[in-house]
C-alpha cells in the first residue's frame, strides 16, 4: 500500500508541474490501443524543434523528440495503472492527459540452447553490439516513409512466442522477449515493413544476421536471426520490398525470423503496431 501510495503522490506532482494544462485546439492525439507496447502519435500543425513528447511512468519520465507535424511515441511495457501524457514546448506546457493503461499478461516462454563459453573477446563484443543498438535505435531522423500503416514482414504471420513473454533459456530467468518470433521455413522471404534506410546490416552475436531500418520520427524495425541478408547499410529501401531470407542464426533453435518495432529506443509490440492503419 505504501509503495502505491508513493506512485499516486509522484504522478500528483507531476500533475502539478503544469501550471497551465490547457489543451491548444489544434492538437490531436491518437492512441487506439492502452496497452503496454502501445504506439500513439500527435497531430502537431504548429510545432518547434524543442517541442518534445513526455510518458510519465510509474514515477519515470520518457522523452520524445517531435521534429514532424506528426510526432510518435509508445507506451513502455511495465506502465501499470495510469501514464501521464504529456506535450511540452521548451519550459511551456501544451497539453496534458491521465491514461489509465489495460492490464496485460503476459506468457512464460521457456527454450534450450546450445551453451557457448563467454570468453573475454565474446563479452567485449556483446557489449560493443549492444552499445551501438542502443544508440542507433535512440537516433531521430527525419520521416522517410509514406506508408499510413506497419506492413507485415512475413506473407503468412504464425506467432510462436508473443511480445513480452518472459525468456527463461536453459532453466535460467533471462531478459524479456522484445518483439515477437514469426515461425517460417529456411529461406522464406522477409520483407521491409516500412520504407526507409538500412543503417545496420551485419551479424551480432545474439540475434545473428540482422537488419535494422531507420523509417524516421524515431521509429525502427529490427529483423533477426536470418539465413540472408539482401540489403546494404545506407541503402534505401520500399515497403514491401525483400531484404534478406529466414533463417536459424545467432541464439536460435530454429528456422524463424525475429521481427521488432521502436520509437526513440522504446519497444513497441508489433501486433499492436500493425492495427494502426493510419501512420
Amino acid at each position: 500500500m505504501k509503495i502505491r501510495a508513493l506512485s499516486f503522490f509522484v504522478l500528483f506532482l507531476f500533475i502539478l508541474s503544469f501550471h497551465n494544462p490547457t489543451i491548444a485546439s489544434n492538437i490531436k492525439l491518437y492512441l487506439p490501443m492502452t496497452y503496454p507496447g502501445s504506439i500513439g502519435y500527435f497531430l502537431l500543425p504548429n510545432y518547434s524543434r524543442n517541442t518534445k513528447i513526455i510518458v510519465g511512468v510509474n514515477g519515470k519520465k520518457y522523452e520524445f523528440p517531435v521534429v514532424f507535424k506528426k510526432a510518435y511515441f509508445a507506451i513502455p511495457y511495465g506502465a501499470k495503472g495510469t501514464v501521464a501524457v504529456s506535450l511540452k514546448e521548451g519550459e511551456k506546457n501544451l497539453f496534458l492527459k491521465l491514461i489509465p493503461v489495460k492490464e496485460k499478461k503476459y506468457r512464460i516462454s521457456r527454450i534450450w540452447v546450445k551453451e557457448r563459453k563467454l570468453t573475454k573477446k565474446l563479452i567485449e563484443r556483446i557489449k560493443k553490439e549492444s552499445t551501438l543498438l542502443r544508440k542507433t535505435l535512440t537516433s531521430v531522423t527525419s520521416k522517410k516513409f509514406r506508408e499510413n500503416r506497419f506492413y507485415s514482414p512475413l506473407k503468412k504471420l504464425t506467432i510462436t512466442t508473443p511480445f513480452g513473454a518472459k525468456r527463461i533459456i536453459n532453466g535460467k530467468k533471462r531478459s524479456i522477449h522484445w518483439g515477437i518470433d514469426l515461425k517460417a521455413p529456411l529461406g522464406t522471404p522477409v520483407f521491409a515493413s516500412l520504407s526507409g534506410r538500412v543503417v545496420l546490416a551485419r551479424d551480432f552475436y545474439y540475434t545473428g544476421n540482422t537488419i535494422v531500418i531507420d523509417h524516421g520520427l524515431g521509429i525502427y524495425t529490427l529483423y533477426a536471426h536470418l539465413s540472408k541478408i539482401l540489403v546494404k547499410e545506407g541503402q534505401i529501401v520500399q515497403a514491401g520490398q525483400k531484404i534478406g531470407k529466414v533463417g536459424s542464426t545467432g541464439r536460435s533453435t530454429g528456422p524463424h525470423l525475429h521481427f521488432g518495432i521502436y520509437v526513440n529506443g522504446i519497444k513497441v509490440d508489433p501486433i499492436l503496431a500493425f492495427n494502426l492503419r493510419s501512420l
